[in-house]
């Protein structure tokens, strides 16, 4: 019987510490206590018969350790297909599967993927403290895993510095990986497509089209459906950002047109947000109001529902609806204080100033708290945004400042 990936001495030193039995007990009869404690503890080889009268005498059955090895390699399989496919009950239900053999898995070769595995499982369903602890874990076994699951680690990790808003380190990984041409090939439409997602959060849609064209065409080969809506979701926004409204439009009907198709309900809060970003950049802002309500309606988060309030708010500002503003901004800054949207608090901080005739303290704000996060965490957009508010308000007051502004904006 093939168990190359099996630790049987490994697994035969545990099963005899949990019976509470000496080395010597065990092997009584059947080999030296030197024999069984170099197979224990250094996996030496040793004839099958052996094997079989130590296993028996535990009252484990080799034919079980066999059928376990090949449980575990289809259900780790069926757990990184179901998360790759973002089919998160799927995902859930072979996650159970694994972990129920967990105490076999400790004994095989295959416990690296079973940690990378998870981690990536984790990340599906944004249970980052679990994420984490995988995390620190693999750390603790980095040096022992194959140069592609170190790949797939450092891919990982990347994805989680995305996941917390850290988008230019995690890009700066993502391009070495893809670079470096190590990772898997199951990996790479996700792969293009995290570096697209880093690449709007960073406000680079031209790059974000480029990637997101790439992952678009992987997961379109695996007939990754839902993966495939999430992408061209991507392509939307940036096609919008670039006043590409009708390769824009184009990618939102056909979202809308096949997302009930495949139970994507979870799509629906970010797509009539996005989609009302369109209808607003195309001045059709009474549709666009009633976008971003549905949005809120739809709202499976606290953070999916402040995005769209912060949108809706934003939109309310442009139409010179000052109360109904002000009386949303509050909303704003208290809820994301605790839900960690620095940026969205900042922005809405200097609004209310604004709102409240206070110009001067606004522009302050501005150039003191604003943008230095902006410039830092490389929101380029945004940045020339409100630099351009503030060189022009320099413009009759401060020369200087006002051409510094203005070469700052050229410079990007």
């Amino acid at each position: 019987m093939n168990l190359e990936k099996m630790n049987i001495g490994a697994m035969i030193k545990y099963h005899r510490q949990l019976r509470n039995m000496t080395q010597a007990e065990l092997c009584n009869g059947i080999c030296s206590v030197t024999h069984l404690s170099k197979f224990e503890n250094y996996n030496k080889e040793v004839n099958q018969e052996t094997i079989l009268l130590l296993l028996e005498r535990l009252d484990i059955s080799l034919d079980s350790i066999q059928k376990a090895s090949e449980s575990i390699a289809a259900d780790l399989s069926d757990l990184l297909d179901a998360v790759l496919s973002y089919d998160k009950k799927r995902a859930e239900e072979c996650y159970h599967r694994v972990e129920e053999q967990r105490e076999y898995i400790t004994f095989s070769n295959y416990i690296g993927s079973y940690h990378l595995y998870l981690y990536r499982y984790f990340l599906l369903i944004n249970d980052f403290e679990s994420a984490e602890k995988e995390q620190e874990t693999i750390r603790y076994i980095v040096n022992s895993l194959a140069a592609q699951e170190k790949e797939i680690y450092e891919y990982l990790n990347a994805i989680l510095l995305m996941f917390k808003g850290n988008y230019k380190p995690s890009l700066d990984i993502l391009l070495k990986i893809e670079a470096n041409d190590l990772l898997p090939s199951v990996w790479k439409a996700e792969l293009y497509y995290f570096i697209a997602h880093n690449y709007a959060s960073l406000e680079d849609s031209s790059s974000c089209i480029a990637y997101g064209s790439k992952a678009l065409e992987g997961f379109s080969r695996s007939f990754n459906y839902l993966r495939i809506l999430h992408t061209q979701f991507l392509l939307g926004v940036a096609y919008t950002d670039l006043g590409l409204y009708e390769n824009a439009d184009e990618q939102y009907r056909f979202i809308f047109r096949n997302m009930n198709l495949i139970n994507a309900e979870e799509l629906l809060s970010a797509m009539y947000n996005n989609y009302a970003l369109l209808l607003e950049k195309i001045c059709e802002v009474e549709k666009a109001a009633q976008y971003f309500i549905l949005s809120m309606e739809h709202a499976h988060t606290k953070k999916e529902y402040l995005m769209s309030l912060c949108s809706y708010t934003e939109l309310l500002i442009s139409q010179g609806k000052k109360e109904e503003a002000l009386s949303n901004i509050s909303k704003i800054l208290r809820e994301t204080k605790i839900n960690s949207m620095k940026k969205q608090e900042l922005i809405f901080r200097y609004y209310r100033y604004l709102l409240k005739d206070q110009k001067e303290k606004a522009m302050e704000f501005l150039e003191s708290d604003v943008l230095p996060y902006l410039e830092k965490f490389f929101f380029i957009e945004d940045y020339n945004k409100y630099a351009l508010s503030l060189a022009k308000f320099y413009s009759t007051r401060n020369t200087d400042k006002a051409l510094y502004y203005y070469k700052k904006i050229a410079e990007r």
